[in-house]
């Protein structure tokens, strides 16, 4: 491991003289559609799906079952997985007032009902208590996503503790590899059963009359977890060998050539079909070697943030209070923060701010650790902060970042000697 020290700190007004406007202007686009989006302005262009055989690489053909929606709308089998609602001793029933719905939400209940009755995944219920049921807008221009609002029921649950992969332990996986295919399972949640005896715990009420659910959705606090125990288990070796990763119901085959990662993707398309898994192939992405995944744009030997992400950025307007996520961001904007502080907007500060807008998009891009060949620290730290990158050679010969840390000193902290 390689120690030097950083180049020293360049002032915040000398920085201010090398924005790039170039930088602010590049999201452009991506904006358009944002606020377009935002607006519910309907989208022009009518896109039309692909039909199955086009989705498809041939040499998965024999698994053409497993993307189909028609035989996915089956009531799924009994597993060890079944999701258990185990309430706190204290918890005590209640009951719940019925949402105003609008005459689309009330159209989109209607059909809600009628689908999940009839594939079974709700049943009318005769529960001692109820949850609230609402609607919420979904990504696509118009359409609603229905919603239990399980709060209450929440808060008076037993917390599962089963932990969910850290997103930088997947992508420390990724390291060697050169062509990756992205899985989208299809039902998400209603592929588990909630444990029999338990589903009048998770009951909602609409004005159509009281329902409880006989599959999980979401809204259920320990959803999340049970799913990613289930997906964890049934494709456990797969795991353990290094080539596939699972983040809830996102499943990600990586290899560094084509043959064997043809030979993988059969393995995990026979271990879906085994356990009566189903997947959407408008999301499926196949071999490719540009990927988004989890909110990161994944290359060989590289990851970086995904441009969406940061499209709004560009808008962010000077704080006009106290309050606001500014405070999270730097130095002189933390000053801000104190008690008794007056707010005070000042020339030293909308320059700090205008800066971090442009650090943010200019999207540094990670290159992959490699453990095998050393690494460089460049460190430094001033009065109020410090900060260090971690680096390694590649491929071309120059060093190239592979992570950053910064952290603001306490007030404890800035009274410490530089060597400490």
């Amino acid at each position: 491991m390689i120690k030097r020290p950083m180049k020293p700190f360049i002032g915040i007004f000398d920085e201010t003289k090398k924005l790039d406007t170039e930088i602010l202007d590049k999201v452009k686009d991506d904006e358009v559609l944002i606020r377009s989006f935002i607006r519910g302005e309907e989208d022009t262009h009518e896109v039309k799906a692909k039909p199955l055989e086009e989705l498809l690489p041939p040499y998965l053909s024999n698994y053409s079952d497993r993307f189909k929606k028609k035989k996915a709308e089956r009531f799924p089998p009994s597993r060890p997985y079944d999701h258990a609602i185990d309430l706190k001793p204290d918890f005590k029933p209640w009951d719940c007032k019925i949402y105003s719905l609008s005459p689309k939400e009330r159209i989109e209940q209607d059909k809600f009902l009628d689908e999940n009755l009839q594939k079974g995944y709700i049943r009318p219920s005769k529960s001692l208590m109820a949850s609230p049921f609402f609607f919420v807008a979904k990504k696509e221009v118009g359409a609603l996503q229905p919603c239990q609002d399980y709060r209450d029921l929440n808060n008076g649950t037993i917390k599962n503790r089963y932990p969910l992969p850290l997103v930088t332990d997947l992508v420390d996986k990724l390291k060697t590899a050169k062509v990756f295919t992205k899985l989208d399972l299809r039902n998400e949640y209603n592929n588990i059963w909630i444990k029999d005896g338990d589903q009048w715990k998770a009951a909602f009420k609409t004005p159509q009359g009281l329902f409880e659910p006989t599959v999980m959705f979401f809204g259920l606090t320990n959803s999340p977890v049970t799913f990613q125990a289930f997906m964890n288990d049934i494709l456990k070796d797969f795991i353990d060998e290094g080539w596939c990763m699972v983040y809830m119901d996102d499943i990600l085959i990586f290899s560094d050539e084509i043959n064997l990662h043809r030979l993988r993707m059969r393995h995990v398309s026979e271990r879906l079909q085994e356990n009566n898994l189903y997947l959407k192939p408008e999301k499926c992405e196949f071999e490719v070697t540009k990927m988004l995944f989890l909110g990161m744009v994944i290359t060989p030997g590289h990851i970086s943030m995904d441009e969406m992400k940061l499209a709004g950025i560009k808008d962010w307007k000077a704080p006009k209070t106290i309050k606001g996520k500014y405070a999270e961001l730097a130095r002189p904007l933390h000053e801000l923060t104190k008690k008794d502080t007056k707010f005070e907007w000042t020339k030293i500060r909308d320059v700090a701010f205008n800066i971090l807008k442009a650090k943010f998009l200019q999207r540094p891009i990670l290159q992959m650790p490699d453990d095998e060949k050393p690494f460089v620290i460049e460190a430094d730290a001033s009065k109020w902060a410090t900060g260090a990158v971690l680096k390694q050679q590649g491929s071309d010969g120059e060093l190239h970042p592979c992570g950053y840390i910064s952290h603001a000193f306490t007030a404890t902290e800035r009274n410490y000697e530089i060597y400490d």
